[in-house]
């Protein structure tokens, strides 16, 4: 079998038809949350727009790590669920900064809080796959993983607004309407590429690459 060959069996085993469509209706998902946000008895009551903000937050984290690994087993399931929890959690960083359990002061802060800062995310991530690579925890090697893709597609759905925060460097501009929607869809597809690449050189395994679940 050719490298093309190869790759294309390879490529085809990642990508199926219904993770395909799943990451079209995510896409999906999100614009109809968006409207669903500007709906007037939503955007006039503070605490039921924060309220379906986290909710969806919460739903994109979940339903893009189900794309990863395809739902399959009562871990994945398990795994899918956390993606989702982590990715609401983000959110409470808000009341840690205004010391204050009171939406209010929580929605009022004059800088943004520190968990929607995209270079900790990515420092943090970075440590902990540094951390189990060294101490060899096999049994936590999606962690990272679960968490870049929880935590950036919160990031990436705020960036509409204000951008992603890089500090101490700056924030980039905010994100172009398109381009989040088409990031959120990436997003899982490129982590699917990332935790199956190496698949691609081993032509002995080609034929049975392991999909990300039993990875």
């Amino acid at each position: 079998m050719s490298t093309l060959q190869s790759f294309l069996t390879w490529f085809s085993k990642l990508f199926s038809v219904k993770s395909t469509i799943s990451s079209v209706l995510l896409g999906g998902f999100c614009v109809a949350a968006d409207k669903a946000l500007r709906w007037k008895p939503i955007s006039d009551q503070t605490l039921l727009r924060a309220l379906t903000d986290n909710t969806a937050h919460g739903l994109v984290g979940l339903w893009s790590w189900g794309i990863v690994c395809g739902a399959r087993t009562r871990q994945d399931v398990l795994h899918t669920l956390l993606c989702g929890l982590l990715a609401s959690l983000v959110d409470t960083d808000h009341f840690i900064a205004a010391k204050s359990l009171r939406l209010k002061d929580a929605l009022s802060l004059p800088a943004r809080p520190p968990f929607h800062a995209t270079s900790l995310l990515l420092s943090t991530v970075l440590t902990m796959w540094i951390l189990l690579k060294i101490l060899d925890w096999k049994a936590l090697h999606l962690l990272p993983w679960i968490c870049t893709v929880a935590w950036l597609s919160h990031h990436i759905r705020d960036g509409t607004r204000h951008g992603l925060w890089f500090p101490p460097m700056g924030s980039t501009p905010p994100i172009p309407y398109w381009m989040y929607i088409g990031l959120i869809i990436a997003l899982p597809n490129v982590v699917i590429l990332c935790l199956n690449f190496g698949t691609v050189f081993d032509q002995a395994r080609v034929t049975n690459a392991p999909l990300v679940s039993n990875v």
